[in-house]
């Protein structure tokens, strides 16, 4: 390998270990990432000597009339004869490694690059990859990972995970081993390793320092469901409450506070309290003031809104109405934003999913990320929200695969400094409710979080509301 040459280094770990997930917090740091098997994909499709090698091997019927590979045959082929496997990538990724010598090539301005795949063992290292990180994980968790994104696989994991290296074969020789164990603590490996191929620990944290100062891209966004104003609440009523949401919003200096179930005359109550901040947003049932809002209030002072707009989640989306089995209609408000100080342009969306309709919750996720990537395209994106559903859930599931490109990150996975307060985000004016962390904050395309919060305060015992506000410290790329 050319000395030259930025040093390559490998990320590898059998399926479910959490490679795409590892790889996401690496390209955060502004590591470039080169994905394998994104690549593989693609030259089945497009590489004619490749498209005849897998037909020779399992027959015509790898490939539709179109010409379009077919992954459902070939699953079933393997199915069939796991021994295919090492013959398919014996075809496949001599390729891919050429198309990465080449990509190494075009890069510039980055202490390493990484290259993910699923492929790379103790033998068959490829001489580009100067070292290796290994991703471990008990098999359990990572079963349970490969079924929250593709129940395709529900009958063949087993079969797929005997056919790929064992756990000894991927870690004999590894530089770095990462243990991605759904209670291990990520973030402290990352710097690890970090320091030891780049030596540049203090030139990371200085880094994380400088984007911490409100001039060099800082932002605290904040999502924070008021509770909507009903007599029925008795001492817990909105005019009880109004001054301390207020006080807690101001106190934690939030930039941006994505507000659920307010009603316009919460929103007029909290804006007298908050001088500083400006709002927008539609009544979810007329599009003008009638019904609850998932209002934006932003930091007028140190951003300004460029463009603002509402969908709602149904198939129309850009006009008033209900979504598939949703109990009531539901928002998106969204608004693209200039940080004062730098110029640094993004998007900021809130929204609140339905609390009954599990179909409308689902379809709910795919249109939220299908809207995100037509809006924003390649921008950075901040997302907040009530989203009534549990990390466990489907809803959950579908916007945070790491196998889907358009996918969003939770800010909480990728804070420096780990998470504080409760991890449930619903109290219902009583204390945290376990089982219940239902709100949050996502981002996606480069930015990072130094700081994830669940905030508890209390005022003579009682909450502000009866979810706790969630709060992050994010930095735009």
């Amino acid at each position: 390998m050319t000395q030259s040459l930025i040093p390559f280094i490998g990320v590898t770990g059998g399926i479910g270990s959490g490679k795409s997930m590892i790889c996401r917090i690496f390209s955060c740091l502004g590591i470039p990432v080169f994905e394998a098997d994104k690549q593989a994909k693609i030259i089945l499709n497009e590489n004619e000597i490749v498209k005849n090698s897998i037909k020779e091997l399992l027959g015509d019927q790898s490939y539709t009339e179109n010409g379009v590979y077919s992954p459902t045959w070939v699953k079933a082929k393997i199915k069939e004869d796991p021994s295919l496997i090492p013959l398919i990538n014996s075809i496949v990724h001599p390729v891919v490694r050429q198309k990465a010598i080449k990509w190494q090539l075009s890069q510039k301005h980055t202490p390493f690059l990484v290259y993910e795949s699923a492929l790379i063992h103790s033998r068959n290292k490829p001489e580009i990859i100067t070292k290796l990180i290994v991703i471990n994980a008990d098999k359990v968790d990572r079963i349970k990972r490969i079924n929250m994104r593709d129940t395709s696989y529900a009958t063949d994991i087993n079969t797929i995970m005997k056919a790929q290296p064992s756990e000894e074969d991927y870690s004999e020789n590894a530089d770095f081993i990462i243990k991605n164990s759904n209670n291990d603590a990520i973030w402290p490996q990352i710097e690890k390793i970090y320091k030891s191929i780049t030596g540049l620990t203090l030139l990371l944290l200085l880094l994380l320092n400088t984007y911490s100062m409100p001039t060099f891209g800082q932002i605290k966004a904040m999502t924070f469901n008021i509770r909507m104003d009903t007599p029925s609440d008795g001492v817990n009523q909105w005019k009880f409450r109004t001054k301390n949401c207020a006080a807690l919003i101001k106190y934690n200096q939030a930039d941006f506070i994505g507000m659920q179930e307010a009603f316009i005359h919460q929103i007029k109550d909290i804006s007298l309290e908050l001088p500083n901040y400006a709002w927008f947003g539609k009544g979810r049932d007329d599009g003008k003031e009638s019904g609850e809002f998932s209002p934006l209030f932003y930091n007028k002072i140190k951003f300004t809104l460029l463009k603002e707009k509402t969908f709602w989640l149904s198939d129309s989306c850009e006009k008033v109405g209900f979504g598939w089995d949703a109990a009531c209609r539901r928002v998106v408000t969204w608004g693209y934003f200039k940080e004062n100080k730098t110029g640094k342009k993004f998007y900021v969306f809130n929204t609140h999913f339905d609390h009954l309709g599990k179909v409308a919750r689902r379809e709910s996720a795919k249109l939220v990320l299908k809207k995100i990537k037509e809006i924003a395209g390649k921008s950075p994106v901040i997302l907040t929200g009530d989203f009534n559903a549990t990390p466990e859930d489907e809803p959950m599931k579908i916007i945070l695969n790491p196998q889907d490109n358009d996918s969003l990150i939770d800010a909480e996975k990728i804070s420096k400094n780990g998470h504080y307060g409760p991890y449930g985000t619903f109290n219902a004016f009583k204390s945290e409710q376990l089982g219940k962390h239902i709100d949050y904050v996502f981002v996606k395309n480069g930015v990072t979080c130094s700081q994830h919060t669940t905030h508890s305060e209390t005022w003579e015992s009682k909450f502000p509301s009866d979810h706790f506000p969630v709060s992050a410290v994010l930095h735009l790329p």
